[in-house]
């Protein structure tokens, strides 16, 4: 693995502070690179939200293509994807998306890519044939131990340039409070509800929970299905993935797609009527009862604790 160039990752970056899934990404290239002989660079855009994916894809074409690195890789965000999926096609080059791993393999000099497939029942392997090799990666895909990494050394700065082929002109801001609440990647805590929670009211008791613990709410996708809650809260192989620091499985069955997208939280607790439910066999924490009677007595005693 020699031979293998600089990893770059890009950082994406919130209120001016890096998001969690990069610096995970960042982490685990650090540990590739140094099996490798190579760097893990970081990939820096200071107030990317004040460019186009457009233009930091081409600021990323131009430092790529002067600096020819073995890899790039970005997490599985909006920005990221559509970024990455310009790059791919500008620099006609492969690209592995919403992978769950990466890998070195020392006898190809490169990259092997891991991702789900068949609603996260089996995994694929994808091998990329030009370099740089391009991927992206959902989050909690590299859970991070102990600090995170340092972003500053050895990093690239990105240098976009507004494009004069689109003319825009600011209007007005509307703020979106459901859009930001709607970023449960980035929650430390996450209350998701299945079809046990039997209605959309009944995600409102889940919510309260959720505020209280100064977390999110999340949900399967038959809840999704059943129009109780917004797609943005979808978690599973066909929504997003989390990996919380705590995540209550409310009503939630525990089919292999859902499980495909919460499996890596660090303490699951399941709360179902059933107590074969195959959450069960995943949960650090199990209460076999009603969530209608469980949620509220859960929720009277943090009240309760909060007020001593």
């Amino acid at each position: 693995m020699g031979n293998l160039k600089d990893i770059w990752v890009f950082i994406e970056m919130s209120a001016q502070q890096p998001k969690r899934s990069s610096l995970e990404i960042f982490a685990k290239a650090q540990k590739i690179a140094a099996e490798a002989g190579a760097e893990a660079v970081s990939v820096l855009c200071p107030a990317d939200g004040d460019f186009s994916a457009v233009e930091i894809a081409e600021a990323m074409k131009n430092a790529v293509e002067k600096e020819t690195p073995g890899a790039v890789l970005f997490a599985s965000t909006p920005l990221g994807k559509d970024i990455s999926a310009i790059l791919s096609a500008d620099m006609n080059l492969g690209i592995a998306s919403d992978c769950t791993d990466v890998m070195s393999r020392n006898e190809d000099l490169d990259l092997l890519f891991i991702r789900p497939t068949f609603d996260g029942k089996l995994r694929a392997s994808v091998s990329l044939n030009k370099k740089p090799q391009i991927g992206s990666f959902v989050s909690g895909a590299f859970p991070m131990d102990g600090e995170a990494p340092d972003i500053h050394k050895n990093a690239r700065l990105l240098k976009p340039e507004n494009s004069t082929a689109i003319q825009r002109q600011f209007l007005e801001f509307i703020e979106d409070s459901g859009l930001a609440e709607a970023n449960i990647e980035e929650a430390s805590i996450l209350v998701a509800g299945g079809r046990g929670v039997g209605s959309a009211e009944g995600f409102e008791k889940l919510r309260e929970l959720a505020r209280l613990l100064g977390g999110n709410i999340a949900a399967s996708r038959a809840a999704v299905d059943e129009g109780w809650i917004s797609r943005d809260y979808q978690v599973g192989a066909t929504g997003k993935t989390v990996a919380p620091k705590i995540y209550f499985a409310c009503g939630i069955s525990g089919a292999v797609p859902h499980v495909a997208g919460m499996k890596e939280s660090d303490v699951i607790i399941a709360i179902n009527t059933d107590a074969s439910a195959s959450i069960f066999d995943i949960a650090h924490y199990g209460i076999v009862g009603d969530l209608h009677q469980v949620i509220p007595e859960l929720i009277a005693a943090i009240k309760a604790a909060k007020s001593e």
